[in-house]
């Protein structure tokens, strides 16, 4: 029986991700995010009226927050020595979603599926202690999830934009880096009018 077209598709990306990988997502995800911090209304090639324009251009900052996002959270898991692939399906494996590579065999693994955003955040304060940075981390991952979601799933004329959101988002970054990166992230949206973009990052 030969494979559903969606199973070739993802067959094209199988892998099973080592911890070793972990900087491919890392650098994958700042692309996103630089992406998502510098680019201007200008930048946008398409036959519009500005106002549409503006619309793109936004609508393509909060996807690439949403992708960006979820790729860190996987290069979590891989740096901390977890795997991200899910378990297939014959039931060797018992249902979760925070799996040691020192306790698994790869081979009970899909390679062709890994964990969701979801799942991703469920686990995440179980193995990692944030501190007192846990809310900003978990409020800029949940609005960064629905940015991906709703942009991904649905087109509108407009948007409300509220500009804590992107403030949420640049802190709970900040935070992240510094406690899984040791890093100093600096990070700025510009996405209102006259605001300034920044995207930086140095070792602490």
């Amino acid at each position: 029986m030969s494979a559903s077209i969606e199973q070739q598709i993802k067959n094209q990306y199988a892998k099973f991700f080592e911890k070793s990988d972990w900087k491919t997502f890392k650098t994958a995800a700042e692309y996103y995010l630089e992406n998502a911090a510098r680019v201007l209304t200008r930048d946008i090639k398409y036959e519009a009226k500005k106002d549409d324009k503006l619309l793109r251009r936004n609508v393509q900052k909060r996807l690439y927050i949403g992708i960006a996002c979820e790729l860190l959270l996987k290069s979590f898991y891989l740096k901390n020595g977890y795997c991200i692939n899910k378990p297939k399906k014959d039931g060797k494996i018992s249902k979760g979603y925070t799996y040691l590579f020192s306790q698994i065999n790869k081979d009970d693994f899909d390679i062709a599926d890994t964990f969701v955003f979801n799942k991703l955040m469920e686990g995440l304060y179980k193995i990692f202690d944030f501190g007192q940075d846990k809310s900003s981390v978990d409020k800029a991952l949940r609005i960064a999830k629905v940015f991906r979601n709703k942009e991904g799933h649905v087109a509108v004329r407009g948007h409300n934009y509220v500009p804590q959101n992107y403030r949420d988002i640049e802190a709970g970054l900040t935070d992240f880096y510094k406690a899984v990166f040791l890093e100093d992230l600096r990070i700025r949206f510009s996405v209102g009018i006259g605001e300034k973009t920044e995207f930086r990052i140095r070792k602490k």
